[in-house]
């Protein structure tokens, strides 16, 4: 496994917008999910697949992979597919690009004991990509200001500037379960300046453990989260609004909380396990106890008690039709296109209230309606 630098690029948004959190952060232990080694997984994958693509010996890893199944296998494809596009592009500016896979980078000018892998990379005169693979499925990540992706491509330049003439970089979010594919520019002149403007000071500021520390959605991969003072007071301030009169609040004020609600519901939940855990592992909580929670029957062993009702002579089995994510892994995605295309709708989806900066369209209303029947009816 790949070693990570304290102020590496995939903690950058935190440690830049939160100095102080690198040093506090630097005494923590780390921790794993399941997501993150599934991740892992899907990364090996792809690196095995795009370094295949490009003529180079790669081991396949696929029987090492804990998760390895038929959609980890579509989506790194589709990522090797998009790579070599890029690279395919490059030649027609440039007569040797290269594609590195897996990229060690370093830009200690900047950042002191600053260090990375930058998953794609492709180097050509003109333009330079940088290709980041996203496997995650719970938050759709964009390249647009991305300070990560803005860390590889430095780091990039830092090594391989002076071989080509390289005027603009180009970065690339690749999400596959999310549908995305996120793309952001910035000239090279931007960037360095960008990187002596913002990412200098902010990395001598880790380093001395200075600066004020910030929340904002940087948080949310924290391993100080729970414990975080700046972050409990940003959100306790919501459950001490000084709601002023009249009785009922304003829509101002309606506004206010629901820009605020959704971190505090994300760090009421953590502070929940962080205390489970805690008491788990023996922390007594004055005023709370460790129950144990309420659970749901479940057979001991599936087949003894199929076996079992059949031989009383009773039905075991419901059969039903696998739902369409079952479906999709049994077919594959091309051949579930293809036979099941015109037999599968997407329902409109729930409304929902978000922010206004939010990319998908606003949904017309009952007002909107409304409005554009008399505007007709006028212009009639």
């Amino acid at each position: 496994m790949a070693a990570h630098s304290e102020k590496g690029p995939s903690s950058s948004s935190r440690w830049i917008h939160c100095p102080p959190s690198a040093k506090l952060c630097a005494g923590l232990p780390d921790s794993s999910s399941s997501f993150a080694k599934e991740g892992t997984d899907a990364h090996a994958l792809c690196e095995y697949l795009l370094n295949t693509a490009v003529g180079r010996d790669s081991e396949n890893p696929v029987e090492n992979l804990t998760y390895y199944n038929s959609e980890m296998q579509e989506c790194a494809e589709g990522y090797r597919d998009y790579c070599m596009e890029l690279n395919e592009q490059a030649k027609q500016s440039c007569k040797d690009p290269v594609l590195l896979v897996e990229q060690k980078i370093q830009y200690e000018r900047f950042v002191k004991g600053g260090f990375g892998t930058a998953d794609c990379i492709i180097l050509a005169d003109g333009t330079l990509n940088v290709v980041d693979f996203k496997y995650g499925m719970g938050v759709e990540v964009s390249a647009k200001g991305n300070t990560q992706m803005r860390i590889y491509a430095l780091g990039a330049l830092e090594i391989f500037d002076a071989l080509y003439d390289i005027n603009k970089v180009q970065m690339t979010i690749y999400q596959p379960r999310k549908q995305n594919v996120s793309v952001d520019e910035i000239s090279r002149d931007e960037l360095y300046q960008w990187a002596e403007q913002v990412l200098k000071p902010a990395a001598i500021a880790a380093e001395e453990g200075t600066g004020e520390y910030d929340t904002g959605e940087w948080c949310r991969f924290c391993k100080a989260k729970q414990i975080c003072r700046k972050r409990a007071e940003k959100n306790l301030e919501l459950a001490s609004y000084d709601f002023a009169p009249p009785p009922t609040i304003s829509d101002t004020e309606i506004v206010v909380i629901l820009e605020k609600v959704d971190a505090l519901v994300a760090w009421a939940n953590d502070m929940k396990e962080y205390a489970l855990q805690e008491a788990i592992s023996g922390k007594e909580w004055a005023g709370m106890k460790l129950v144990e929670g309420r659970s749901v029957r479940k057979y001991v062993n599936e087949q003894a008690v199929a076996a079992a009702v059949i031989k009383a002579g009773f039905e075991a089995y419901d059969k039903k039709l696998f739902s369409i994510t079952e479906m999709q892994k049994q077919l594959g995605k091309k051949k579930f296109e293809e036979i099941l295309g015109k037999l599968v709708v997407k329902p409109q989806g729930k409304p929902v209230l978000v922010r206004e900066d939010d990319k998908r369209p606003a949904l017309s209303t009952a007002k909107d309606d409304f409005k554009e029947e008399n505007e007709h009816g006028k212009q009639n």
